[in-house]
């Protein structure tokens, strides 16, 4: 009897964790794609340690996020989930039950750590351990500071260390966010830090997509310095990791959650709304200063690459798909396009917003576009589009511009080759259309690809989109979501509540 109760103690025991690979997950908020130095550069030398990540591992220059804001695209990225199968459609819990990266690998042995911009949610996250902010709630006062992130990651890498344990640290910027800039305040619990340098507005590089104007330049000036302070943050991580002597075991990731917040960027479903850069260090599988201009991936695939790189079995319910081969220089086929959605922020005021975007052409459908219906969000809160409307009042072009932004049409499409900003849209109207044949049978192409892809994710917007054309039809539908959102918005307060925790 005394060897059988042995025998069950023993069987009782945890197992020690298995060696595996270590992950380190970067994410900045609100960064266009072509920012850092090494894929085109906002301002000079203004990403010095992004780009040296670049440059001994590999960038993916088509690299897409699948919805444009926050919460909802962190959570793709943990889930490899589309949104509206997770359940995070806009500023809202995941789905109770719902496997997640941090979750699965804590169940295998990981210590899973977490800093920066919150995706609290413990009872589908299940971290190890969270940096809790001290104060009362106030994003625009933290995650701004790259020693607070020194210090979270040197005790996180040593406490691994002491549990001889495998480690997943996902570090979330506040930065390049709006507001930009800035350095100490009198205000309690503040953590924000000067800039490594401060950018001026004959510096910075507008972006294709916006107005050369005073008022953009100011804002991207703005916008470059905390785009450094960002990078700042990721040298510190990089060197804390160094000192663990973990540099060839750890696989180490950097994006952005989605474009920068002006205008026709963040809150949308547009190229430079969702081209994230995407680039993966991890010395024992990629070689030195690659690049992939080849392949489009999106982030719904990272949870299933992540794991194969670990070796741990993938979930049965999972939207993406694996591109470890691509680590490998290998080649993929099914890669030639990525989808994108956007729905709500609080379920008040709607967008639902589909896209395809191929390297060639990006097709969007605006389901909540009737011709009066005024579109409003965040990235108007800026000096950009202000500086937009007023400019309008003298330049015809910019106020058509402006006029787009704020009503759009059901359809847009664009062609990339000759238009890779969208700043002419080829539906412009129903009498339009395409303007060429071989534009026709793109756009056709994209119809139908969008619909497949509806079909086999069990998007809901299905039957609005096959009934576009009926002004009725969107508008019923319009109805009926707005009042689903808002109920689902509504019922998550008590659980808010409850965890101590707003969305």
């Amino acid at each position: 009897m005394c060897s059988l109760s042995l025998a069950s103690t023993i069987v009782a025991q945890q197992v020690a964790p298995e060696k595996r690979p270590n992950i380190v997950m970067i994410v900045a908020d609100d960064m266009n794609w072509d920012t850092p130095g090494c894929l085109g550069g906002a301002g000079p030398d203004i990403t010095p340690n992004i780009d040296r990540l670049a440059s001994e591992g590999i960038r993916f220059e088509h690299a897409y996020v699948n919805i444009a804001v926050c919460t909802p695209s962190r959570s793709v990225m943990l889930t490899g989930l589309y949104s509206h199968n997770n359940g995070a459609e806009g500023f809202q819990r995941i789905n109770p039950g719902t496997p997640t990266l941090p979750a699965i690998l804590s169940e295998e042995g990981y210590l899973c750590g977490t800093i920066g911009k919150p995706l609290r949610q413990q009872d589908v996250f299940h971290w190890s351990v969270n940096y809790r902010w001290q104060g009362t709630g106030d994003e625009n006062r933290w995650g701004r500071d790259p020693e607070v992130y020194r210090r979270f990651a040197k005790s996180f890498f040593q406490m691994a260390k002491v549990a001889q344990q495998p480690f997943f640290l996902m570090a979330s910027s506040h930065d390049p966010h709006r507001p930009y800039g800035g350095g100490k305040s009198n205000a309690p619990h503040f953590e924000r830090t000067k800039s490594s340098r401060t950018y001026k507005p004959s510096e910075v590089k507008v972006p294709g997509f916006l107005p050369d104007i005073p008022d953009v330049r100011k804002e991207m000036a703005g916008y470059c310095t905390s785009a450094r302070r960002l990078d700042d943050m990721v040298g510190v991580i990089l060197s804390e990791l160094a000192k663990t002597k973990n540099t060839d075991d750890t696989v180490v990731v950097f994006l952005s959650d989605h474009g920068m917040s002006v205008p026709f960027a963040k809150t949308n479903c547009y190229v430079e709304s969702t081209r994230t850069p995407l680039i993966i260090r991890w010395p024992k599988q990629t070689q030195k200063n690659q690049v992939d201009r080849e392949h489009m991936i999106s982030t719904v695939d990272l949870l299933p690459t992540l794991l194969e790189a670990v070796d741990l079995p993938l979930p049965e319910k999972l939207d993406g798909r694996s591109f470890f081969s691509l680590l490998n220089g290998e080649k993929q086929s099914g890669r030639d396009a990525i989808f994108a959605q956007f729905h709500h922020i609080h379920g008040r005021n709607p967008y639902p917003m589909r896209s395809i975007i191929t390297k060639d052409y990006a097709y969007i459908f605006n389901a909540w576009s009737n011709g009066k219906r005024t579109y409003r969000a965040e990235p108007m809160a800026g000096l950009t589009y202000r500086a937009m409307k007023r400019a309008g009042e003298k330049t015809p072009s910019l106020a058509k511009r402006v006029h787009h932004l704020e009503y759009r049409t059901v359809e847009e499409f664009y062609n990339l080759r000759k238009d890779p900003f969208c700043l002419e849209n080829l539906l412009a109207n129903k009498q339009q259309g395409a303007t060429s044949k071989s534009s026709k049978q793109a756009l056709e192409m994209l119809r139908q690809k969008l619909r497949t892809w509806m079909v086999k994710y069990n998007d809901f917007a299905l039957d609005a989109f096959d009934h576009r054309d009926s002004l009725e039809a969107l508008e019923q539908f319009m109805q009926d979501y707005t009042q689903r959102s808002g109920k689902e918005v509504e019922a998550m307060k008590p659980y808010e509540e409850a965890k101590r925790y707003g969305f």
